[in-house]
């Protein structure tokens, strides 16, 4: 354990320097549903993007991620700027296991939506994925700097990540 806690705060200290000179962070709020925690509301027959976005999401909480992941692109097809169904796609996909797609995602949310800090959490979750502590410790460092929420989440997925390790 105290081996992790050194680990951390070297690598908190590192992405600090680089979070410092990056730009990034700000603070913003997500826009749309996070994460799974629960149903949203669906039409009988869903017409728009958000309502889509919605059966998507609703499908990934239930764990349907094929499902999900074909909602979500529907969404995207109604409307091409859609973040947050962007950011969904890149959990999807990483939950399905396919952690190199879900880059590509998280990178198109971040785009349209540079401080969206849920896709930088679930960035910040893929690059623990993958095995990348330093880039999951910068997502850490942003997200702490916009004094976000979601900083949190991921510094307990990190010292999970780091303990693990030991």
């Amino acid at each position: 354990m105290k081996r992790s806690v050194v680990i951390i705060v070297s690598l908190l200290a590192a992405a600090s320097a680089f979070a410092a000179g990056s730009g990034g962070g700000g603070g913003g709020g997500g826009g749309g549903y996070g994460g799974s925690s629960g149903t949203v509301p669906v039409p009988a027959k869903p017409t728009t993007a958000q309502d889509w976005y919605n059966v998507g999401y609703n499908a990934s909480d239930k764990g349907h991620f094929a499902e999900a992941i074909q909602d979500f692109k529907t969404a995207i097809s109604l409307k091409s700027d859609y973040a947050e169904a962007y950011n969904m796609l890149g959990y999807c996909s990483r939950r399905s296991g396919d952690i190199k797609k879900s880059f590509d995602y998280y990178d198109t949310a971040l785009k349209l939506k540079p401080n969206f800090p849920e896709a930088r959490e679930y960035l910040g979750e893929a690059f623990l994925q993958d095995g990348n502590l330093a880039k999951a410790v910068q997502q850490y460092v942003i997200l702490q700097k916009a004094g976000d929420k979601n900083a949190k989440v991921l510094l307990n997925s990190i010292s999970d990540f780091v303990n693990k390790q030991s």
